[in-house]
């Protein structure tokens, strides 16, 4: 990847860090300088996760050390792998089934969370991040509680890190900044919430404090509700570049298809989207 974009003329655009960014980077110096060695990073979506990630890896560069960034979705591979070429990290290698890029030699490993599960072993490395830490699988919890590994910081980055039980293998969280500083200080957008229908949630089931997926899935396809998003999208918005998500991959698709029975043109895609299908569908988007 990273020969492919410097062919094509791409070149690395390093973050300048915002003053949220350094301080957390100093705090994250601090706590592993203390034996904090598993830390839980909370950075909203859209406040620059990429280049705190960015500088977490040049750090440990600078310190002649190795690095493993885990990501939960093959999809996520490339994405990393692009991220940090355009952070001007790119002596990268990638653990992914038999991927081109696999160099277990290069300082910064960008590994597949399902590959290291099936492969049962752990790359070498000095520093470990694990994108979306909110997803911990039961390799994660193996590798943080293995005696081999207690003294290697373990940095998790997410920003919705609410999964239960997760404080029992991170010791401390640091948070980047809340959504509204963000909006406050112009980084990100004001946001307004418009409601295009309420759903009868009376019948579905609550485990675990979260609705029950398949049915709840089920009520948002009821009645005239998804017909309610395109004509509130047409009312409040009705211009080009939208991102819906569904409570599942049903009710994603039943939006897709309301939208397009509406001559709304709209794409649909999930985890299991071939990545050429991926990115033909991210081309005629932008």
């Amino acid at each position: 990847l990273t020969q492919r974009l410097l062919k094509y003329g791409a070149q690395p655009v390093i973050s300048e860090l915002r003053d949220y960014q350094v301080s957390l980077m100093t705090a994250l110096r601090q706590t592993i300088a203390q034996r904090v060695l598993r830390v839980v990073v909370q950075s909203p979506t859209g406040s620059g996760k990429t280049a705190c990630a960015a500088a977490i890896v040049d750090g440990a560069l600078q310190k002649g050390n190795r690095v493993a960034f885990v990501v939960p979705y093959l999809s996520l591979i490339d994405q990393a792998h692009a991220m940090f070429f355009n952070e001007g990290i790119t002596n990268v290698g990638i653990i992914q089934g038999q991927h081109q890029a696999t160099d277990w030699s290069k300082p910064v490993q960008i590994c597949s969370a399902q590959t290291l599960e099936r492969r049962e072993r752990f790359p070498e490395a000095h520093v470990v991040i694990i994108d979306e830490c909110h997803l911990l699988r039961k390799h994660h919890i193996t590798w943080l509680k293995h005696p081999d590994w207690q003294k290697v910081p373990f940095i998790g980055l997410s920003a919705t890190p609410f999964t239960k039980g997760l404080g029992k293998y991170f010791e401390t969280m640091l948070i980047a900044a809340t959504t509204q500083e963000l909006i406050d200080k112009k980084y990100l957008s004001p946001f307004r919430c418009f409601a295009s229908g309420h759903p009868d949630l009376s019948k579905v089931k609550i485990v675990s404090g979260e609705y029950q997926k398949d049915q709840l899935s089920g009520a948002m396809q009821e009645g005239t509700l998804t017909a309610d998003i395109v004509s509130t999208w047409r009312d409040k918005w009705g211009q080009d570049k939208t991102l819906c998500f569904g409570v599942d991959r049903a009710h994603a698709k039943n939006i897709q298809e309301r939208f397009e029975e509406a001559g709304i043109s709209c794409a649909y895609q999930d985890a299991n989207t071939p990545p050429s299908e991926r990115a033909e569908i991210k081309r005629k988007f932008h």
